[in-house]
């Protein structure tokens, strides 16, 4: 099965180096085993929706036709979080579904003195239940993301924290990216999946980006 995602990435191609907003704004194809980029350490926030599982994973590789393959999960969620760790943002999120809430929120408390935890959903489902991790290194008061979808607690977040520099270590499509831009902030971002990074581009340049 082909993941083109609207070919996108046909209009759109994202260049071995990266693409840069006319803000400053940053994306870059990138394997998140691979050195994190210096850019991403802009990030005051970071907002990131990984995968969930293993399985989960390993299809992201399969989506961008590629043949590596993990055989660890926590593998996978100890290097995510060394990249938080190494970024250094004031504030966190990271969704999760219920497998590993407990994992990630250990996790989260290594690096951040106040952690809690949102229920939300994702594609605006009620059954498709998930959960947002939040770690902060200042106390602050609990934000209004009490079962807001996912898309709808970024919004929320690009749209009111206070920063310059948002950054999610897994950008899909680009939720964060496109939401940080509608709030006249800047993001930066990395993803496997060039194509997945591309619709990114074409989102907001039919939103009105010149």
């Amino acid at each position: 099965m082909n993941w083109d995602y609207g070919d996108a990435y046909k209009r759109y191609p994202i260049p071995k180096e990266g693409w840069v907003f006319g803000d400053g704004s940053v994306i870059k194809t990138h394997n998140i085993f691979e050195p994190l980029p210096d850019f991403m350490k802009l990030a005051e926030v970071v907002f990131v929706d990984p995968p969930w599982n293993l399985g989960n994973l390993n299809s992201f590789y399969t989506k961008a036709s590629l043949e590596d393959r993990q055989n660890s999960f926590e593998r996978f969620y100890v290097r995510l979080f060394s990249c938080v760790s190494e970024i250094n943002p004031h504030a966190f999120f990271v969704v999760v579904g219920k497998q590993y809430l407990a994992e990630f929120i250990l996790k989260t408390k290594e690096l951040y003195k106040y952690v809690t935890f949102y229920n939300s959903s994702y594609y605006h489902n009620a059954k498709n239940i998930c959960y947002i991790v939040h770690g902060t290194k200042k106390r602050t008061k609990k934000l209004p993301l009490e079962y807001l979808d996912e898309e709808d607690a970024i919004r929320w977040v690009c749209g009111n924290m206070s920063f310059e520099w948002i950054g999610d270590l897994c950008m899909g499509r680009g939720s964060v990216g496109y939401y940080a831009w509608k709030a006249g902030k800047k993001f930066v971002g990395t993803e496997l999946n060039h194509k997945r990074l591309s619709v990114l581009v074409e989102r907001i340049k039919n939103a009105g980006a010149k």
